[in-house]
């Protein structure tokens, strides 16, 4: 093997492992945090590359609770693709320590609901 192919095989190695410890950071800053924050609602939770946290509670009511005790701000957003169910997605993010936690939850509004949005194009 040639000194090129071993620095740029070394490159790769370092490059992973960098990885590796990047997503180990964040898995033990999601451990603290549900530890910390054991009380609030959550059905799902996932680490992502890049130091980003994915945090799904059950209700739009549970994401807005997380936000409250993180300090984020809540965003509500309806969105119709022109076809199929209409899907009223609603999240908060913030960043600690270097890490993106992003909470969020998608619900599928009811013929009912999704006639009314439609109606009203989300007018109140």
């Amino acid at each position: 093997m040639s000194a090129t192919t071993t620095a740029a095989n070394q490159s790769l190695l370092e490059m992973i492992a960098a990885d590796e410890q990047t997503l180990l950071r964040t898995g033990q800053a999601a451990r603290e945090l549900l530890a910390r924050h054991a009380d609030l609602p959550l059905k799902g939770a996932r680490l992502r590359f890049d130091s980003e946290i994915r945090l799904n509670p059950h209700t739009a009511d549970g994401v807005r609770a997380w936000a409250e005790r993180l300090g984020a701000e809540t965003t509500t957003d309806t969105s119709d693709p022109g076809y199929g169910p209409v899907f009223r997605h609603t999240a908060a993010e913030v960043t600690i320590d270097g890490t993106l936690v992003r909470v969020w939850h998608c619900h599928i509004l009811d013929d009912a609901e999704a006639a009314a949005w439609r109606e009203n194009r989300g007018r109140s």
